[in-house]
């Protein structure tokens, strides 16, 4: 399929690509069989295709002889595909949400993966996919330049972190290569990469430990410019560790950029002999009545659980051309993990007030320090959609490029106005619920205008 062939269908369909859901089409035949050759797939192999598109990769896995799944969530392309397949015996058609099918579907024992994934959800896949119960036994993905890039680190790397080690626990990296920007249509903001991961034959943990990996990698990255030993001292005893990290040969001083993957894989082992996997400490919110006034303390689960009324802030942050930046949330939030949600926002600690908040997470979260104050918008009552919370809305100005935290944010990106309001039109569910409610607010008060929108605090 050529650049020719993609504008052609594309406009005889009066096809309109979404940014949204990542959709930049491979045309480059090159770099198909490129790819194609990294999954080395040959003829009978299972395949597992996220987001086809307009079928370039898929057509080529079916000249190979391969037994295809394809997944797409476009219903339009899907329409497309179905069409242009129709009698294609070695090939399966779904309409789905990938991540959601990903999420109920655990053996992929005996598959392979071979897609063109979409930015948006690249690698909440591969993750998703890494920690089934039998994952395939090959991937070969293309995703942005970065991203692969993080999945191929090593300690000492400054692109080393959760990613690369929940991956490489149970993959090994066989090499990346580029695939420049004009290879696609449109043609992306970034380079991409096709990186290939290989299934390790021997699992470096078995089953029981991983979930502990999982929460020691995430803890000892939660703050990287910290020392690994005082992070880890909030979910492990200091004698515990001190034994540990001494027959690692570990500085209590390390950072865990430092700590190599067979280093993690020991001090999970450790740990895991020494005892029982302790409870996760958690944060202490104040809870307050329908007057927003404080009546007590309590801890997030509880807070959650029981729908107690407490305190957040969102904070949209705009830029010159009046465009607004949105974060996809990590896979690993306990709430609407993956959903797009504000610039930034988060709950107030207990005694913060809404103000100091709204810069705390704008440093957290973007790794930028407002130069003035963001600007009050409205509040919002608690209710359902807001998880009972009392919600501030800021705005601020700013024009990137930011430090997005990669424990939190999977990525982030500049939508106009209308882009959001025709994305939530057309698909709620990639939201989380609280930034859709917020957002219908302001476009109420704004106009729809970036420029428009002010605000003052009661």
């Amino acid at each position: 399929m050529t650049l020719t062939d993609i504008r052609e269908i594309l406009s005889e369909r009066d096809l309109k690509l979404s940014k949204s859901l990542g959709q930049n089409f491979l045309h480059d035949q090159n770099q198909v069989r490129r790819i194609v050759a990294a999954a080395e797939a040959g003829p009978g192999e299972k395949i597992l295709e996220i987001g086809p598109g307009l079928g370039p990769l898929t057509e080529a896995l079916l000249q190979k002889g391969c037994e295809v799944l394809a997944i797409e969530k476009d219903k339009r392309l899907f329409e497309f595909l179905r069409q242009k397949f129709a009698g294609a015996s070695r090939l399966q058609l779904l309409h789905e949400d990938a991540l959601d099918y990903l999420k109920s579907h655990r053996s992929w024992a005996g598959w392979k993966l071979v897609s063109n994934l979409p930015y948006s959800v690249g690698s909440s896949i591969l993750v998703e996919l890494a920690q089934a119960e039998n994952p395939p036994e090959r991937m070969a993905a293309t995703l942005q330049m970065e991203v692969a890039a993080r999945i191929a680190a090593g300690a000492g790397s400054a692109r080393y972190g959760i990613l690369g080690l929940l991956l490489q626990l149970r993959y090994q990296c066989a090499g990346w290569f580029k695939i420049s920007p004009s290879c696609f249509f449109p043609e992306p903001d970034v380079d991409s990469a096709c990186v290939t991961l290989i299934r390790r034959p021997v699992p470096l943990l078995p089953p029981e430990s991983r979930a502990l990996f999982e929460r020691l990698v995430k803890r000892a990255f939660s703050q990287r410019r910290k020392m690994m030993f005082k992070l880890l001292k909030q979910d492990w005893p200091d004698a515990r560790l001190a034994g540990a990290f001494r027959q690692l040969a570990l500085s209590p001083q390390i950072r865990a950029e430092a700590v190599s993957l067979d280093q993690f894989v020991r001090l999970a082992e450790i740990l895991a002999r020494a005892q029982t996997l302790p409870p996760m400490p958690e944060e202490i919110f104040d809870i307050v009545n329908g007057d927003d006034e404080v009546i007590g303390r309590l801890p997030r689960r509880i807070v959650h659980r029981d729908g107690h009324k407490h305190r957040a802030v969102h904070v949209l942050v705009f830029d010159s051309r009046g465009r607004i930046f949105l974060q996809k949330r990590s896979m690993t939030k306990d709430t609407f993990p993956g959903a797009w949600d504000s610039s930034a926002s988060g709950h107030l600690e207990s005694g913060e007030d809404y103000a100091a908040c709204a810069e705390r997470e704008l440093r957290e979260e973007l790794g930028w320090s407002a130069p003035v104050p963001p600007r009050p918008l409205f509040k919002m009552a608690a209710c359902a959609q807001t998880g009972w919370e009392f919600v501030w809305a800021y705005r601020c100005e700013a024009e990137g490029p930011f430090t997005l935290h990669p424990e939190e944010i999977e990525r982030g990106d500049w939508f106009t106005p209308d882009e959001v309001n025709h994305w939530l039109a057309r698909s709620p569910g990639d939201f989380a619920p609280s930034f859709a409610l917020i957002w219908k607010q302001w476009a109420g008060e704004s106009g729809g205008n970036a420029r428009n929108a002010g605000g003052k605090q009661d």
